[in-house]
């Protein structure tokens, strides 16, 4: 039995460009999603990346195809991201490439933790009924969410959902990790993508976000609903969407399907693209760390990810002296 409407894509190939427009077309079209002069945010992962890692981050290859399609409707197009407890959203726009990206194609690119901030309310929430975002995420017509493909030691994937929690503003939010999965469906309940582009053209398995390792696939995977399109990706990395904690979470709340019966599924088949991706291995401190609220929880994930850097940064040396 398929649930009406749920409908996720998979394509498989070298061309981000030519795959994300492939992608779309077999959900129905840009024009499915956006209208004519719509004010468009897309949010890709950004600060969740290491620089230079291709696979922590969102490809600015994908993100120019998606601003591309949606330019073609749209009279105002945004990349936005916000600060997160590893680097400011200035400085990764711009490490990534996505910021030069956006700007030759004529799309704006925002820090969503910069500028007004409104309060907007959830009483039907599982813990945060109240939370503040930039202005512009509530002012946009649509929202298409653009993560990459990653395992996560304190939520197993980071997929589209995981994503949206990213629009919050604070540069802390370690704080809100003492109950992330609930966290993260809040928000996407109020902050529901219209269109999902997952990037798996290269991803991140194993010890993710950022210190895993780098996995091609060669794909994009689209859809019309964040929980199904989640848990197809999920599929397609090896897991079972059923034992993913903010998946459950969120199918609970009724934003959408788990079980992949119930998804139209168009495209390459799930059993040709499926890739089991070594899963993350936190340890008792990395799992100590995922529920961390206060300023050693902050501090210490900072150093994580600086170390994780660090050690990107020693393999391209390496890399280049055997290179010569």
């Amino acid at each position: 039995m398929i649930s009406q409407g749920l409908v996720v894509s998979a394509v498989k190939g070298e061309n981000p460009e030519l795959m994300v427009t492939e992608a779309i077309d077999l959900l129905g079209g840009i024009a499915r999603f956006i209208d004519s002069g719509d004010a468009v945010l897309i949010k890709p992962n950004v600060c969740g990346g290491v620089p230079g890692k291709v696979g922590t981050f969102t490809a600015p290859q994908v993100v120019a195809a998606i601003i591309k399609l949606v330019a073609k409707k749209a009279s105002r197009v945004i990349v936005g991201e916000a600060d997160s407890c590893m680097y400011l959203a200035d400085k990764m726009l711009l490490e990534t490439g996505i910021l030069e990206t956006a700007h030759k194609l004529g799309a704006e690119t925002v820090n969503l933790s910069r500028g007004e901030m409104v309060t907007v309310k959830a009483p039907d929430a599982y813990v945060l009924r109240e939370f503040k975002v930039n202005k512009i995420v509530t002012e946009c017509d649509k929202i298409v969410s653009a993560p990459v493909m990653k395992t996560h030691a304190c939520t197993e994937v980071t997929l589209n959902l995981k994503n949206m929690f990213g629009v919050l503003p604070e540069k802390k939010k370690s704080k809100y990790h003492p109950q992330l999965d609930h966290v993260i469906v809040d928000v996407a309940k109020i902050f529901q993508p219209n269109l999902c582009v997952v990037d798996a053209t290269v991803g991140l398995e194993g010890n993710g976000p950022f210190k895993g390792e780098q996995i091609k696939l060669g794909l994009i995977v689209a859809g019309n609903n964040p929980v199904a399109t989640d848990s197809f990706a999920a599929a397609i990395m090896g897991y079972e969407p059923t034992t993913i904690t903010h998946l459950q979470l969120a199918s609970k709340k009724g934003i959408g399907a788990i079980d992949l019966n119930l998804i139209e599924k168009r495209g390459r088949r799930l059993e040709e693209i499926k890739t089991k991706f070594k899963r993350a291995q936190p340890t008792t401190a990395d799992r100590l760390l995922c529920r961390l609220s206060s300023e050693l929880g902050y501090w210490a994930i900072h150093q994580f990810y600086e170390l994780a850097v660090k050690e990107w940064k020693k393999m391209q040396e390496k890399s280049l002296k055997v290179s010569n």
